[in-house]
């Protein structure tokens, strides 16, 4: 039983969440409780950082991205950019503004509305890294 657990801890430390969020302390929080889970997480200021990552080549097993973001293209923009890179990446979203772009965010695996529990980041992000094994 001990040997499965740590097999189990082993494969979840191994995956990589790409976290794409411009507002620092939310951020920090989020990757620190993922971080905290055992996960690699690698952080990203905005959208364009996000794909400078992903395009360098780096492992990404998922990504949690913010909507609204300064840069050249938004959370929405990024989404879209990684179906057609990467149609079975899972992504996940967050805003405060949904409302009037929630049509947009078509192909998201989830999608959550800020505030949010952290909680509720860490059991998505768990599900759907559990569904790509």
């Amino acid at each position: 039983m001990k040997r499965a657990l740590e097999e189990i801890e082993t494969a979840t430390r191994q995956m990589h969440v790409l976290v794409v969020e411009d507002e620092l302390f939310i951020r920090m929080f989020v990757s620190d409780a993922l971080r905290d889970e055992g996960y690699t997480v690698i952080e990203a200021i905005n959208a364009d950082e996000a794909l400078d990552i992903i395009m360098a080549g780096k492992r990404i097993d998922i990504v949690f991205s913010d909507v609204r973001m300064p840069g050249n293209i938004d959370g929405l923009g990024l989404l879209n950019t990684l179906k057609n890179l990467s149609p079975a990446l899972p992504v996940i979203l967050a805003s405060g503004h949904l409302g009037y772009k929630e049509a947009s965010a078509e192909g998201a695996n989830h999608i959550i509305s800020k505030p949010y529990q952290i909680e509720t980041v860490l059991t998505l992000v768990a599900n759907e890294l559990a569904k790509s094994e």
